[in-house]
């Protein structure tokens, strides 16, 4: 795995996590403009953030150790499970909202 990818990929995932954080991500159409859109938002900055983070310092590991292939992919599955454990945390929390947003959107989408 080259670590100059990996830094950069997870430089982009910090400096969206971050955006996420502030406010500022893309996300659907049929998301925008409910009462929990923030907070939407907040999770998966939060859940951008941790996985950038932690490749971030999986870059100085892999640079730190010689080892092969498939036990850096290991360690990459390994460092990015803090990031799928918050994603599944923020799922379930957000899975209301985004059903009934989604219920409102094909409503919105049958009236028309």
């Amino acid at each position: 795995m080259s670590i100059p990818f990996l830094w950069g990929i997870s430089t982009f995932w910090i400096v969206y996590g971050i955006l996420g954080v502030l406010g500022i991500q893309k996300i659907p159409e049929k998301y925008k403009y409910k009462s929990w859109t923030p907070d939407y938002i907040r999770m998966n900055g939060i859940a951008y953030l941790l996985l950038g983070g932690c490749w971030f310092i999986l870059g100085f590991v892999l640079r730190a150790l010689s080892l092969p292939l498939l036990q850096e992919l290991g360690l990459g599955l390994l460092f990015a499970l803090p990031a799928v454990g918050y994603a599944l945390y923020a799922d379930r929390k957000t899975k209301a909202w985004r059903r009934q947003a989604n219920e409102e959107w094909k409503r919105k989408k049958q009236e028309k």
